[in-house]
C-alpha cells in the first residue's frame, strides 16, 4: 500500500516516549516502512521539527539528525505543490479540516497514495483510511 507517514509517529520515535512505548513505536515504524511505499511530505518535516522542540525540549540539530537517519532512508519526502494548495482549499472548505491537515489529504490525493498513518482522528471523517497503533 501507498501511504503518508503523517507528524504524530515521527515526533513520537523522535521524542522520549518511554522503553516500552518506544518500541512499540519502532515496530509500528518498521513494520510500515517495509511493508509498504511510504511517502511524507515537507510540511510533515517542518511540523516535526518543531513539535519536537517546542513539546518534546528536542534540539534542532537532533531533529534534523532524525531526519537525515531515520526517515530518510526509508520514506520519499513529497514537494508540496501549488496543485495541493488548490485540492487543500476544497478540502478545507468540504470537511472544514485544518489547512496543514488539508495539505496531507491533497498530497495524498495528488500522488496516488491510499492511506495515512496518523493519531489523528479528524482524519476519519473523510473518505480515506487511517492506520495508527492497536491500543
Amino acid at each position: 500500500m501507498k501511504l503518508l507517514i503523517d507528524t504524530s509517529l515521527f515526533v513520537y520515535l523522535n521524542a522520549n516516549m518511554g522503553d516500552e512505548l518506544a518500541e512499540r513505536l519502532d515496530r509500528f515504524y518498521t513494520e510500515l516502512v517495509r511493508d509498504n511505499e511510504a511517502y511524507t511530505n515537507v510540511l510533515v518535516l517542518d511540523e516535526l521539527i518543531h513539535v519536537s522542540r517546542r513539546k518534546y525540549g528536542v534540539s534542532y540539530p537532533d531533529t534534523i539528525s532524525f531526519i537525515e537517519d531515520i526517515i530518510l532512508p526509508a520514506v520519499r519526502v513529497l514537494p508540496i505543490t501549488f496543485n495541493d494548495y488548490l485540492t487543500a482549499k476544497e478540502l478545507i472548505l468540504k470537511y472544514n479540516l485544518r489547512p496543514s491537515d488539508a495539505l496531507h489529504i491533497a498530497t495524498i490525493q495528488n500522488n496516488g497514495l491510499q492511506a495515512i498513518v496518523s493519531e489523528d482522528e479528524d482524519f476519519d471523517k473523510l473518505p480515506i483510511k487511517r492506520l495508527w497503533l492497536e491500543v
